[in-house]
């Protein structure tokens, strides 16, 4: 059976930089950067509310306890399976904030910026943001080389067989690569100091008490299903992969690698389900994001918008597929795509 979204989605993707593409550089979209928005500009959209991430944070834990709450008095299938999707993707909403936290967008002290993300946003799931945003700002500095820490999400040659596309829908296509560059070290990383992937006792307090809470506390108030069930499977099905597969779809073209290369910035007007599941807190507004990192997730639509209004840009429909239709095609859903072209400045 199909299901078609409630509203449409719209594809946001910038052309082919048809300029010289240095790819040892990596940089192929510095001239957007300085064509569609201007220096004060970004920063004005750059700046932090910091009491937005707050109150983010505390809508998505509160969810988070009473679908514990609610399991806990009312332990029926019906409820349970309800809890897991509202803890799944209420922790992809954490995840998201992290990701800004990643970038040091949450806080402007940076020192409380890693405390608040590390104890509230990755220790849950046992990690770290001066260790894990070596690789996510790898990522950017190399996105569309080989150097690319995340590359293997995006490019089609390794999901190009059946098997192949089955296994990184799994997620288990992608644990090694993601572990490697987080832990060892990717190409994107090689002038890192490797000493700064150790974990400090701070690190290691910070680990173990939210195991220690996770499986205890739910051991205690639900039973010893709890963790796996009320954990660990929501953020796997609707953190982890969710994660994956908007990742593929905000750099991925249903077309060779090194064309793709050249326009791999693709931002989404998601539909509500989509905010849900796959981009919540503006994750969708991607492109805005690889090219101002320094905007946090609240000010992303209206750069989107600003964007969109300028002279260098025009909206026009596409009859071909993008990155989630391409998704949605091979999971057996349809759509519909427009494309929003930024001509060469």
């Amino acid at each position: 059976m199909t299901i078609a979204p409630a509203k449409p989605s719209v594809a946001v993707v910038l052309p082919p930089n048809t300029g010289a593409f240095d790819r040892a550089a990596g940089h192929p979209y510095q001239p957007y950067r300085t064509a569609l928005l201007e220096p004060d500009e970004v920063r004005g959209f750059s700046t932090l509310r910091p009491w937005r991430a707050i109150l983010d944070t505390l809508r998505c834990w509160s969810l988070i306890l009473g679908a514990w709450t609610a399991v806990a008095f009312w332990p029926h299938l019906g409820v349970i399976l309800f809890a897991m999707v509202i803890v799944g993707t209420q922790y992809y909403g954490l995840y998201i904030l992290g990701h800004d936290g990643m970038h040091r967008r949450l806080f402007a002290r940076r020192s409380t910026n890693d405390l608040f993300n590390d104890l509230l946003m990755l220790g849950p799931i046992g990690a770290i943001t001066r260790i894990n945003n070596r690789n996510h700002l790898g990522h950017h500095r190399h996105l569309s080389t080989e150097h690319d820490p995340d590359r293997h999400r995006h490019v089609t040659d390794n999901k190009d067989t059946r098997p192949k596309y089955l296994a990184f829908l799994s997620g288990l296509a992608s644990v090694y690569p993601a572990v490697k560059n987080v832990f060892i070290g990717g190409d994107g990383q090689a002038e890192a100091p490797r000493r700064g992937r150790n974990y400090s006792q701070r690190d290691l307090v910070i680990l173990a008490g939210w195991q220690a809470m996770l499986i205890g506390g739910l051991t205690w108030a639900i039973g010893w299903w709890a963790f796996p069930v009320l954990w660990l499977i929501p953020c796997y099905l609707f953190t982890y992969l969710a994660d994956l597969i908007r990742s593929f779809a905000e750099h991925s073209h249903p077309e060779p690698d090194d064309l793709a290369d050249t326009h791999r910035l693709i931002t989404f007007d998601s539909n509500p389900i989509e905010r849900v599941f796959l981009a919540p807190l503006n994750m969708n507004y991607h492109a805005v994001h690889h090219l101002w990192p320094s905007i946090p997730y609240y000010n992303l639509p209206a750069a989107d918008r600003l964007i969109r209004s300028r002279p260098h840009s025009v909206v026009v429909p596409l009859a071909a597929f993008t990155a989630y239709d391409t998704m949605r095609a091979k999971l057996g859903a349809r759509t519909s795509a427009m494309l929003m072209i930024v001509r060469k400045p």
